[in-house]
């Protein structure tokens, strides 16, 4: 969506018309990264796949040499958020090790971990360790949609704009 904003100066018609072409070519919509992983690599069904990143470098991994990843110049930066619930934590006796993991996923060497697994660091050093992997990019995140419950009315609630732009 940000791609089709960048590219029609935010005209709203021309941005969900392109959306809708896009999706129109997919043979099969999953609901999932994994699903749509397996419907590609397994069994065949489709000519190119829009994954996240670490799902793309993995099928590579598993599949030498039967892909080519083609990386946009434009994209969103999908981080899922992590936090430590206290209540639970307390209630659990893990208040102490939840808080000491969180801290570490932000560690050298968790950063290190994650590039390693094909997720994007975002530590420096960790991200120029694995620059081969994770070419730069122009990258978007929620902030450029609001925020989450913004980006949720408009684009995902029912009746919002998937909905419009996936009618058959």
């Amino acid at each position: 969506m940000a791609y089709a904003e960048k590219k029609f100066h935010s005209e709203e018609t021309k941005i969900k018309e392109y959306i809708q072409k896009l999706y129109q070519h997919a043979p099969v919509l999953d609901t999932g990264a994994t699903g749509a992983t397996i419907t590609f690599v397994r069994r065949h069904i489709g000519d190119v796949y829009l994954a996240w990143e670490n799902e793309a470098l993995l099928i590579q991994q598993e599949f030498p040499g039967e892909t080519e990843i083609v990386v946009p110049s434009f994209s969103i930066l999908a981080e899922p958020s992590v936090a430590v619930v206290t209540r639970n934590a307390i209630k659990h006796g893990t208040e102490e090790l939840a808080n000491e993991y969180l801290r570490y996923l932000y560690s050298p060497e968790a950063q290190d971990l994650i590039g390693k697994n094909f997720y994007r660091p975002r530590d420096e050093k960790a991200l120029a360790k694995y620059a081969n992997q994770f070419p730069k990019l122009e990258l978007v995140d929620i902030k450029h949609f609001g925020g989450w419950p913004a980006a949720q009315r408009k684009h995902f609630d029912d009746g919002a704009i998937f909905d419009e732009i996936t009618k058959r």
